[in-house]
């Protein structure tokens, strides 16, 4: 039997704190105050990774008022959106209004949210400005595909989606010559906004064409007799053991009951045999960006 501490692999997403953001979401509209609940009972269990980006609406916000009124430093993720959304803004307009709205000085991670953008804007420049000055420890992107990958000097660091059902650019060797070389990497949509996590009798209809991989994943969850939420996050764990996995969470509640059982133990050949049962199930419809009007 191996152990998986979730402390030392696991950022808290933030995604909630601006939107509905989610299928399994049954909470809508949480207030400030519950939000402000939430950062501060992770905080106490020493969880201070969080993960935003300028998309999540007010969700910079919150984090920010969060961090001026406790005076902390939380190790924060953050996010330039697609500059072609935003003619009238350059990425230094867009960055100092990041900054600004989080009361921050300094970040740990930023990212672009659109790849392409790279090779426009004068981004490298400004960039390594940053990075000359401190302001961010590591710059990179924030992909889909293993064809958005962009190799520079000024590159360490990738965000990319991975889960038992959305393997390719996880397991991609251009990921892994990335990671030899001494990049990092985070992994998001690991429960692919809760669709993992539910019964399949609660499936949208507009994703009717995943009931078979839910299905297979909540069977072979009480075979192994463990959580659904410790599977899919020791399946994306056991594809990329070095990476960090950003977690979304709902509320307070959910994550104390996440971090109950922080030592999961478990059989690797059992894990191994999930995901390569997994693989079998690859489709388009695991790319999130393939999902309309769900809510």
């Amino acid at each position: 039997m191996q152990f998986f501490n979730i402390k030392n692999h696991i950022i808290v997403g933030t995604a909630q704190l601006g939107t509905n953001y989610g299928i399994a979401n049954k909470i809508k509209n949480i207030s400030t105050k519950d939000k402000i609940k939430f950062l501060n009972y992770c905080y106490s269990k020493n969880y201070d990774s969080f993960d935003t980006a300028y998309a999540y609406e007010n969700s910079h916000k919150i984090l920010g008022s969060w961090i001026k009124k406790h005076n902390i430093y939380p190790k924060l993720s953050t996010k330039i959106p697609d500059l072609n959304n935003y003619p009238n803004k350059s990425i230094e307009l867009l960055f100092s209004e990041i900054m600004k709205k989080l009361n921050v000085s300094k970040v740990n991670n930023l990212f672009l949210h659109k790849p392409s953008n790279w090779h426009h804007f004068n981004i490298k420049n400004y960039i390594e400005s940053l990075l000359k000055k401190r302001i961010i420890s590591k710059f990179g992107l924030s992909i889909y595909e293993e064809k958005d990958m962009i190799i520079d000097p000024s590159i360490k660091i990738i965000q990319l989606p991975g889960n038992i059902f959305n393997q390719k650019v996880l397991r991609s060797d251009t990921i892994k010559k990335f990671i030899s070389e001494g990049g990092s990497v985070h992994i998001r949509s690991i429960f692919l906004q809760g669709l993992l996590l539910i019964e399949p009798n609660r499936i949208p209809s507009s994703l009717k064409e995943t009931k078979k991989g839910v299905l297979f994943f909540n069977n072979i969850a009480k075979e192994l007799k463990i959580d659904k939420l410790q599977l899919a996050l020791l399946c994306a764990h056991y594809m990329l053991p070095k990476s960090k996995l950003i977690i979304g969470i709902d509320n307070t509640e959910q994550f104390k009951k996440i971090i109950s059982n922080e030592n999961i133990f478990y059989n690797k050949t059992d894990i191994k045999e999930v995901v390569k049962m997994g693989e079998k199930y690859s489709s388009k419809i695991w790319d999130t960006r393939n999902w309309i009007n769900l809510n």
